[in-house]
């Protein structure tokens, strides 16, 4: 009993295994997308997604054990994982009690939605990922102004197209909401001239049909390519410069190592003159 107490401890503390465990039931998540719960194929990888759920507990379980609680919660990630498992191992209550309480099992049930968010914990198995996390929050902050007036632009550019273009194309730009969804999605090049033909019918023999396709000709450059551009461009140098830094510091403790060392090859020559 001792032997095999230990074998699952040991089992369950392994990241190969757990990796493995995620990523079958990420399979049966994707598999269950295929059916109806009033399938029968359905309501088995239900019972299969439960059988990883509860190895999840067990998973939690071992770790505390073997960790301590206070150790446990230190990670982030094991903080991730125990909240998500304890929410999904509501949905085991039905399992219990499979005629009472009908209602609640249902509502209780329907968090089993929630187990897709599982899937989150590959991460972690990704290399570097943590320094990835780091720089991305760095580019961030160094360029949160930048990303500030931009939708600052957007939210003025949609105003006034909603003022321009509400009574004559509301499926696009009926009000400010969806006018920035809309103004976004031509910063993005996506529906960038579908809706200005949508707006002029295709025609363009006017001067009034020529202005609207130059107004939007203007968004798309201004706000899509010298815009998303310019983001873009600061948000990887802010990111290669979070690299860079690291290079310059690791230089830096080259060269007193360096000069270190010369100093004591300095002393030795002297000591032997």
């Amino acid at each position: 009993m001792k032997k095999l107490t230990r074998f699952l401890s040991n089992l369950f503390l392994n990241e190969t295994f757990i990796m493995t465990i995620v990523i079958l039931n990420g399979i049966v998540i994707f598999l269950q997308c295929y059916y109806t719960s009033q399938d029968i194929s359905f309501q088995r990888l239900a019972h299969l997604d439960s059988f990883f759920t509860v190895l999840f507990v067990f998973e939690a379980f071992v770790k505390i054990k073997s960790l301590t609680f206070k150790e446990y919660w230190s990670d982030k990630w094991n903080k991730w994982d125990f909240v998500i498992t304890a929410i999904t191992a509501l949905s085991l209550i039905q399992y219990v009690f499979p005629n009472q309480f009908t209602e609640t099992i249902g509502v209780i049930s329907a968090i089993r939605t929630l187990r897709v968010l599982k899937l989150i914990r590959l991460m972690r198995f990704i290399p570097n990922l943590s320094s990835v996390v780091n720089s991305l929050k760095l580019a961030v902050r160094t360029s949160w102004v930048i990303i500030f007036a931009f939708l600052i632009i957007i939210f003025i550019i949609s105003i006034v197209t909603c003022t321009i273009f509400r009574n004559i194309a509301p499926e696009y730009f009926a009000n400010p909401f969806d006018s920035m969804y809309n103004t976004f999605r031509i910063f993005t090049v996506e529906g960038w001239y579908e809706i200005p033909n949508a707006i002029t019918g295709g025609e363009s023999s006017t001067v009034v049909m020529t202005l609207v396709r130059l107004y939007f000709s203007l968004i798309l450059f201004f706000g899509g390519i010298i815009g998303m551009g310019l983001i873009t461009s600061i948000l990887v140098d802010a990111m290669a410069a979070d690299n860079n830094d690291e290079v310059l510091r690791q230089i830096k403790s080259l060269k007193k190592e360096l000069e270190k060392l010369n100093e004591k090859l300095d002393g030795k020559e002297k000591n032997d003159e």
